[in-house]
């Protein structure tokens, strides 16, 4: 009888076991656009421990400028360790125009290009206006605005690299961020940045951690353009940034496709959270290349072409 009653009570606290165990979550709106589109990030405060050193990381989503949400359950697991940990959360909107694109103007690589350039512009205005929100209220939330970190997966790690490659430029709009900003680090989990040429990211660019298969065929690995212009994959991006002594860590996934885009929060996040760290010690990042390759993974095909990566994300 006693061992029923145990168990009864064991059923009933579940649910609010699983409740409480969600990270704490504040909503607020940050931008009304012209076009009336209503953009919001979330708040997850970092849990107060020795770790809290003020530090905020804002995350875009993944769903190729078409789609995705700020709040899947998905990121909830890589979010509440973050916030245990001392790091606060902000997840934020961002405008994903490729969803209101005539189909037909994409079945060009020409127009796919014009278009995929247009919605990364909308989503990197989008995550500066987040970010200059963050560092509004960063009194506010106990925050350190110079320890902010920018982070995405698929579209969104495109949006936070097209975001540093803006600000290490000097491309930025006029009056979206404050004078002299720079993000603390930055996380790319499978993203690319759109130039004409092979980007050139001056010394000044924050710490850059990236993680990509070098299979992915939706986000190119190398790169994927036309005359020069086009999507340039974190394999590119190393090199360059290698090339001029920026710290980074490259974690190449050998045989990887476009899961990498997530994987790196559940397999990786003890990773992730050291780079974290790092960040806020200037001069500990240092220039770091991990190579993991599954076993028994052989003859897979990494020469993908402009058709293949318009096929993957029509």
């Amino acid at each position: 009888m006693a061992l029923r009653y145990i168990l009864y009570f064991m059923l009933l606290a579940l649910p609010y076991s699983i409740y409480a165990s969600e990270p704490v979550k504040e909503t607020y709106v940050f931008d009304v656009t012209a076009d009336g589109d209503t953009l919001r990030l979330d708040r997850y405060p970092a849990v107060k421990s020795a770790d809290n050193k003020g530090q905020v990381l804002i995350f875009a989503f993944g769903g190729g400028f078409r789609g995705g949400s700020r709040d899947s359950a998905s990121f909830m697991p890589f979010f509440r360790f973050l916030v245990e940990n001392g790091v606060t959360v902000v997840s934020t909107d961002y405008r994903t125009a490729l969803k209101n694109v005539d189909p037909a103007r994409l079945s060009t690589p020409q127009g796919f290009k014009d278009a995929l350039y247009e919605a990364i512009s909308e989503a990197v205005t989008d995550f500066y206006k987040a970010t200059a929100f963050v560092i509004e209220h960063s009194s506010l939330w106990n925050a350190d605005s110079t320890e902010i970190i920018a982070c995405g997966s698929s579209a969104g790690a495109i949006t936070v690299l097209q975001a540093e490659y803006g600000i290490s430029n000097d491309m930025v709009p006029p009056g979206l961020l404050p004078d002299g900003f720079n993000y603390a680090g930055v996380i790319a989990m499978a993203g690319a940045v759109c130039a004409e040429g092979v980007p050139v990211w001056n010394t000044d660019s924050a710490p850059i951690m990236l993680f990509h298969g070098d299979a992915d065929c939706v986000v190119p690995f190398e790169k994927a353009v036309i005359d020069g212009f086009g999507l340039w994959g974190s394999s590119t991006i190393s090199r360059e940034l290698s090339g001029r002594g920026v710290p980074h860590v490259f974690h190449i996934v050998r045989g990887g496709g476009h899961e990498v885009s997530g994987t790196p929060m559940s397999r990786y996040k003890g990773e992730i959270l050291d780079f974290i760290h790092r960040t806020a010690t200037p001069g500990s990042c240092r220039i770091v290349t991990v190579e993991e390759k599954t076993p028994g993974c052989e003859n897979y095909k990494t020469d993908f072409t402009i058709e293949d990566y318009l096929r993957s994300n029509m």
